[in-house]
């Protein structure tokens, strides 16, 4: 057997070769991009990229490196689709934008005293022209009516995960994020003046809100009703006027409703917030720094991998992705990906130029200026 210097000797001069020819290699591919340049062709090809792979493992005599060979020649075209892109770079995308208009016409899901009206309110300032809707689909279809300017709607907590129907209607419309708000969530127990705690029997309010309050509330034994809202909740007690009656509600609904706090903070998680989103039909001329796409894929192995090095190549770093099942098509998913950065930056603009080409019913969902939960 070979000492160790020796086989680094020979990887050294195995090395000497390759060089070389990795030169040649790239040198080619600048002749490549410019007569690509001149046919008006694109850069990503992907039946000369399988035919490419499939010749390397075809020369190869151990079949037993054909994975590492598939790797390695996908490796190198992908430095020549880099250098093709410098010779030929991805020109920016014009996109219609708008200034951001902090009075315009806003709708929010739910009702008054809910936490999407409080959203709405510390994003655009507490204001006579918010308007509320019983449904996510009904802030959507305003913002496509032109009915409102903005909607407000919730997109994930971190307790309980991802607002999914909020996902499959940003892929549904044709609107983008223009913003979002993180927003403290603090549930309290409201019941009508002069009711005490161990007045109470039966409690009112969202299911993710009791299920967010479950250990306060299975101590105190209630009877819990699921309902459409926090607010609505927190009304419907107001109106009952009964003391055996409580929601759990934020202390907004209070004042609101004429309500008495019986018991403070009762969800489980303190550290508990929800991120509500800002929705408009054109794009905000902001200084963004954070971009959402959506896409689905081929379905063969290693595509999500195969999509997801490019943010890695550009140094985008991906802040979440979330995949949601297809309608009409079991098995197959669709992907929502957040990312930091601007959709004119050089990097994001290559690597969302690869991505999109490499996916199917690629998406730009919004751009916008990341929000992140605040600290009492």
């Amino acid at each position: 057997m070979k000492d160790i210097k020796e086989l680094r000797k020979e990887i050294d001069a195995i090395d000497d070769e390759m060089i070389p020819l990795f030169e040649r290699r790239m040198n080619v591919a600048k002749q490549v991009a410019e007569y690509k340049r001149a046919a008006g062709a694109t850069v990503l090809q992907s039946g000369r990229e399988k035919e490419v792979l499939d010749l390397a493992v075809s020369r190869l005599e151990n079949k037993e490196y054909s994975n590492e060979a598939r790797d390695f020649m996908t490796a190198v075209m992908d430095l020549s689709k880099e250098v093709q892109l410098k010779t030929n770079p991805v020109e920016e995308i014009k996109r219609e934008r708008k200034p951001f208009e902090k009075s315009a016409k806003v709708g929010y899901q739910g009702t008054r005293g809910s936490y999407s009206n409080q959203a709405a309110e510390e994003f655009f300032g507490s204001q006579e022209n918010l308007s509320a809707y019983p449904a996510f689909e009904d802030v959507f279809k305003a913002i496509d009516s032109g009915e409102i300017d903005y909607g407000v709607v919730p997109l994930e907590n971190s307790s309980v995960g991802s607002v999914v129907e909020v996902y499959d209607l940003l892929g549904k419309y044709n609107c983008f994020i223009v913003g979002e708000k993180w927003i403290r969530i603090n549930h309290c127990l409201l019941g009508v003046k002069g009711a005490k705690v161990s007045d109470v029997k039966t409690v009112y309010s969202k299911a993710e809100a009791l299920g967010q309050a479950h250990e306060y509330l299975a101590k105190g034994g209630f009877n819990l009703i699921s309902y459409a809202n926090t607010a609505l909740a927190a009304e419907m007690v107001a109106e009952k006027g009964d003391k055996s009656l409580a929601a759990v509600a934020g202390e907004s609904a209070v004042k609101i409703y004429g309500l008495e706090v019986l018991a403070k903070g009762i969800n489980s998680d303190k550290e508990n917030f929800t991120r509500f989103i800002v929705i408009s039909k054109t794009l905000s001329d902001t200084d963004a720094d954070k971009v959402s796409v959506s896409f689905t894929l081929n379905n063969e192995s290693g595509a999500l991998y195969k999509v997801l090095r490019f943010f890695s190549r550009y140094g985008i770093n991906m802040v979440k992705i979330e995949s949601r099942p297809l309608k009409n098509n079991p098995g197959s998913y669709y992907f929502v990906v957040d990312l930091e950065g601007n959709c004119n930056s050089k990097d994001m603009i290559q690597a969302l130029y690869y991505v999109e080409k490499s996916t199917i019913d690629f998406k730009l969902l919004g751009e916008y200026v990341k929000s992140a939960p605040q600290e009492e």
